[in-house]
């Protein structure tokens, strides 16, 4: 399968858009401690999460150190400048965690789902970390400036995305 690391060259030319092909996350989360993804009350944020390659990768090695899904989810953050990629990687580890949870003990409660999903939400957030506080991002009562980011940044979604 090819990676797709580009949506449009209009994206990379007005935003600078290109995403970390998978093969370099690993590379780079290779470089970390391990124990790094052993500790559930380590969390990790990445600024400009894009549609969540790094935040993936984190997740699964989470995972795959012994932090249930739950813990490997509710410990890590991503922002990004566009909502689009803000959705895309809340599915991603949506179906990471929600997969993991199926493959072990049936934890297929619909209250579960519905605190994952939660969980997501919570934790990655559309922002802008070059121009606001990380408080405001992740506040339930963001700034009016930073609402008025958002609305303006969901024009964006529409960009063409053959180029």
């Amino acid at each position: 399968m090819i990676e797709t690391l580009i949506k449009s060259k209009k994206r990379v030319g007005e935003l600078g858009e290109v995403f970390t092909p998978s093969w370099l996350v690993e590379e780079i989360l290779d470089h970390l401690p391990e124990k790094l993804f052993e500790d559930p009350s380590r969390p990790f944020i990445d600024p400009m999460c894009g549609n969540g390659n790094f935040l993936s990768a984190v997740v699964k090695r989470k995972i795959a150190n012994g932090l249930s899904p739950q813990q490997a989810l509710e410990t890590t953050y991503g922002i990004d400048i566009m909502l689009d990629n803000i959705l895309e990687c809340r599915q991603r580890l949506t179906k990471i965690v929600i997969t993991a949870m199926n493959s072990s003990v049936d934890h297929s409660s619909p209250e579960i789902g519905k605190d994952i999903l939660l969980m997501v939400e919570n934790n990655i957030r559309h922002g802008d970390t070059l121009k606001f506080e990380l408080e405001d991002i992740f506040s339930d009562e963001p700034s009016e400036e930073l609402i008025n980011f958002r609305n303006e940044k969901q024009d964006f979604i529409t960009l063409d995305s053959t180029g």
